[in-house]
């Protein structure tokens, strides 16, 4: 999809409020579409598996889909793929070419355990949840949990590796949904902002508010994040039974007054062109003050600090 330049910035100067309004209802009618057919697909399976790249806005997708289905009088449970992080420190941990822990690898999981709780749910079966504790880099067997649905009950699985074959092919009727920044800005037939390069912005912007990360730490990581979404995310995409394009017109002005300076103060980092790209772009859109923005907008509720 496409969002025109000209548009962005005519609106941002005549009713900024109103745009950011209009831009958060489109996302908010995506989410309905989508538990539509969560809803549709009830008696086909229980269970959604929700993925999408890093920083596409899988949790906070995940939650308004939840909510979406209660108010069609459906409980819905939650479950992040995260929870069935192995520890690091397992012999046969995947790594990377340069012999780091490649956590992008769908292998970082216990992908087996996985496939076996997708299986049971559907079938009326009891499971526990498993509980990672980021922190120590270990499972907290004390806050394990027990699920078991019930009659009109359903659980979203969300995670990077939602779509992978290791956990669909365990359960081929589960609802698959993916997550991702699916419009890029254009000026004509210029691309003026790629849609992955908003996804730099929020996890550049998300990574230094709530992780303690510097846009050098992020940049760092990028390639490895885009290695591993080319290898074991981008290529299931295509199975999913519907896309979310969590994409925003007015974000990329939102971010530009805190991210454009972050990004000017870099002296050596690992993407120099890719930030060139992105300043570059940052310069056509008119600056939004993230004041305007609702604490219910998807870019307070994953990657801006809430007032107060």
């Amino acid at each position: 999809m496409r969002i025109e330049l000209d548009e962005i910035n005519y609106q941002l100067q005549i009713d900024p409020a109103g745009f950011v309004a209009r831009c958060d209802d489109l996302y908010r009618a995506r989410i309905e579409k989508a538990a539509d057919l969560v809803t549709k697909r009830m008696s086909q399976s229980r269970v959604v598996l929700l993925s999408g790249p890093s920083s596409s806005g899988k949790t906070t997708t995940a939650g308004r889909v939840r909510d979406a289905l209660k108010a069609r009088g459906i409980f819905c449970h939650m479950i992040s793929l995260d929870d069935y992080y192995r520890p690091k420190s397992e012999p046969d941990f995947p790594k990377t070419k340069t012999g780091e822990p490649d956590l992008e690898a769908p292998q970082a999981l216990y992908t087996d355990l996985l496939g076996e709780h997708l299986s049971k749910l559907d079938r009326g079966e009891k499971i526990l949840v498993p509980h990672f504790d980021f922190k120590r880099q270990g499972q907290a067997p004390e806050k394990f949990w027990e699920l078991q649905l019930k009659e009109n009950e359903a659980v979203i699985f969300e995670g990077i590796h939602g779509l992978n074959p290791m956990l669909t092919d365990r359960n081929p009727e589960a609802t698959r949904l993916f997550v991702s920044t699916a419009s890029s800005v254009y000026d004509n037939d210029v691309e003026v902002f790629d849609r992955v390069w908003m996804r730099v912005l929020r996890r550049i912007v998300r990574d230094y508010n709530f992780r303690g990360a510097s846009a050098e730490e992020t940049l760092g990581m990028w390639q490895n994040v885009r290695l591993g979404e080319k290898r074991f995310i981008s290529p299931y995409k295509k199975y999913a039974h519907m896309t979310i394009d969590s994409s925003h017109a007015y974000e990329v002005a939102a971010f530009r007054p805190i991210a454009e300076p972050m990004l000017l103060k870099l002296e050596e980092h690992p993407q120099p062109k890719l930030v060139d790209l992105i300043l570059e772009g940052l310069e056509s859109f008119i600056p939004l003050d993230s004041a305007l923005l609702p604490e219910t907008s998807l870019l307070k509720e994953e990657f801006l600090p809430k007032e107060g």
